[in-house]
């Protein structure tokens, strides 16, 4: 079975190593690539793990990372002051938001506050209509990395059957407008919420993409034998076998899809490391002036 799992961790370390030798040329002109996370001063214990993850690669590839708190009762226009204040700020090359937005957060005007030559996720609506016309600048790296992990494994997508279970505008969304790119040209269905019979358009898949948001969601039934399923979720579920009395799961029952798919993703270990490569690589460019 290990044949099957998908080494995401070996991708992430080729894509540092590429990032790492394109910041030093860019240190060595003078410019240090510097990245900044924006995010309100709330306790979240998942995001100081994630944190502490992205900074460790951030140090491993010699990129600067800052993490910019706004306090929770500054709402909404202190976020945008923020904004405002790292889009004018030249030492900072590349903006990161702490997603999902608070509840009464405005995602259009936040988004279109985010200076596009910084939105390394792609967010700002110039940054989104490239990704639409097909010439992305910036894109969310979640898909992108759903991208890289496909390429370095040879797996050929033209013709094929892509499913996305998500259309959200971090994930599901971006990564259709990617897939159906000239060039990839996969056919592409796009489920959500709305969708009637899920399992009928899943075991249609070639390649299964889970990115619902809830942990365990797809069944190994919904595979259909031989897919390729690409688990984007990340979660702690309780566990009382586990010393920490938690583990982390993905949206897909792993063991069960494991018994059917020819490549999966496993939860941790997959996409998740390689979306922070992906993101060292979009500071970079942001910092040699990608355009």
């Amino acid at each position: 079975m290990d044949g099957k799992r998908i080494d995401g961790k070996a991708i992430a370390k080729r894509i540092e190593e590429e990032v790492a030798s394109d910041v030093a040329r860019l240190r060595a002109a003078g410019t240090e690539p510097r990245l900044v996370s924006l995010a309100l001063d709330e306790e979240d214990p998942s995001f100081a793990s994630y944190l502490r993850a992205r900074e460790a690669a951030c140090r491993r590839v010699a990129i600067r990372s800052d993490v910019e708190t706004v306090p929770s009762a500054s709402g909404e226009r202190g976020f945008l002051e923020a904004l405002d204040r790292l889009g004018a700020d030249a030492s900072v090359h590349a903006i990161l938001l702490k997603l999902p937005l608070p509840a009464g957060f405005s995602e259009e005007r936040i988004f279109s506050r985010i200076e596009p030559e910084k939105d390394v996720e792609g967010h700002h609506p110039l940054n989104a209509g490239l990704l639409a016309l097909g010439r992305p600048r910036f894109a969310p790296c979640t898909a992108l990395a759903v991208l890289e992990i496909l390429a370095a494994e040879g797996i050929a997508l033209a013709g094929k059957h892509a499913v996305i279970l998500g259309r959200s505008r971090v994930v599901g969304a971006p990564l259709a407008a990617l897939l159906l790119r000239k060039g990839t040209d996969a056919t592409v269905t796009v489920c959500h919420s709305r969708t009637g019979d899920l399992a009928r358009f899943a075991r249609q898949a070639d390649l299964l993409v889970a990115a619902v948001g809830r942990p365990e969601f797809v069944p190994g039934d919904w595979v259909r034998p031989g897919a390729v399923v690409v688990d984007v979720g990340t979660h702690s579920v309780p566990d009382p076998s586990s010393a920490k009395g938690w583990r982390l799961a993905g949206d897909v029952r792993f063991d069960e899809a494991e018994a059917a798919c020819s490549r999966i993703t496993p939860v941790p270990g997959g996409v998740g490391p390689v979306t922070t490569a992906v993101l060292l690589r979009a500071t970079a460019r942001a910092a040699g002036g990608a355009r």
